[in-house]
């Protein structure tokens, strides 16, 4: 199945689903997808390790001092957490920004790579995002892992499988450093993974650079290096991009004040908060009040 039939298929369901805007779970473990009618502008969101294909459209993304971009026919391969802003150009009701998206499920990869390479992973560091054309093989493996979603059974069946050929398949292309470096439990990558966990689950409070290297198992200089040749951000900056996120989030849902706002994703003054959120975002926090970005 080339990229047009699967887009094809995808359209069918999105129409079927009565769902004409936004992320979706199809039916297939592990699998979902996304369609924006409208372009979209400085999107905040915070993503958890996946791969995508880009079925139609074109968006781009800003990950700490980095911006990717991708388009129809790319994949994009994250392997760490990360707070992004993303822009989607152009989109419309008539030509929409259609993608798929698998999760991953860093066991099953695991025991896959140690069929494929005896397990020994890769100790690099490569950036945690990364973009390029996706090979036809990896294409058929989505396709067929989305198809699965209209037989129960099938699914039931196959589904394991065909998520085993999807991984397999970016495992071996040349784009899949992102995930390799995750394999081996020792690597760099998943030592910063760890230290990504705990300032995921505490951001709201104070935390120490020599409590995260000692998470990791580096020195402070080396984890910090490591840090942000995957992340493109310092432990600190990547901390106060989480409050920003939730923080962002917060006042477009009109759920507080801004002052009990700043508060509660662990700003200790509201001013400081103002600085930075503006800092961001380019608008005071007052803005985004009740407002979802466009």
């Amino acid at each position: 199945m080339n990229l047009l039939n699967f887009l094809a298929d995808v359209k069918e369901h999105i129409a079927q689903s009565g769902i004409p805007d936004g992320f979706q779970h199809c039916g297939v473990r592990n699998m979902g997808v996304m369609q924006t009618q409208h372009a979209k502008f400085n999107t905040c969101a915070v993503i958890d390790p996946l791969i995508g294909l880009v079925l139609q459209g074109q968006k781009t993304a800003r990950y700490g001092s980095r911006q990717v971009e991708y388009r129809a026919g790319d994949v994009l391969i994250v392997g760490q957490t990360l707070p992004t802003i993303s822009s989607i150009l152009n989109a419309t009701p008539d030509v929409p920004f259609i993608a798929a998206y698998v999760s991953l499920d860093m066991q099953v990869l695991r025991n896959l790579y140690s069929d494929i390479d005896g397990g020994r992973g890769t100790d690099n560091t490569a950036p945690a995002f990364v973009t390029g054309a996706a090979e036809d093989e990896l294409i058929d493996a989505m396709a067929r892992l989305f198809r699965l979603r209209r037989d129960p059974v099938e699914e039931q069946a196959l589904g394991a499988a065909a998520l085993r050929e999807v991984y397999f398949r970016v495992l071996r292309s040349k784009h899949g450093q992102a995930l390799q470096q995750m394999i081996h439990l020792d690597s760099k990558a998943n030592q910063i993974a760890k230290a990504i966990a705990h300032i995921r689950k505490e951001y709201r409070s104070s935390i120490k650079a020599a409590d995260l290297a000692s998470i990791a198992g580096m020195s402070a200089s080396i984890f910090y290096e490591n840090f942000k040749q995957i992340t493109a951000n310092s432990p600190l900056q990547y901390q106060k991009d989480l409050r920003l996120h939730e923080a962002q989030r917060m006042l477009q849902q009109a759920q507080a004040p801004v002052s009990q706002i700043a508060l509660s994703v662990g700003y200790e003054s509201a001013a400081q908060f103002s600085r930075e959120f503006s800092r961001k975002f380019g608008a005071a926090p007052r803005t985004f009040v009740g407002a979802q970005a466009s």
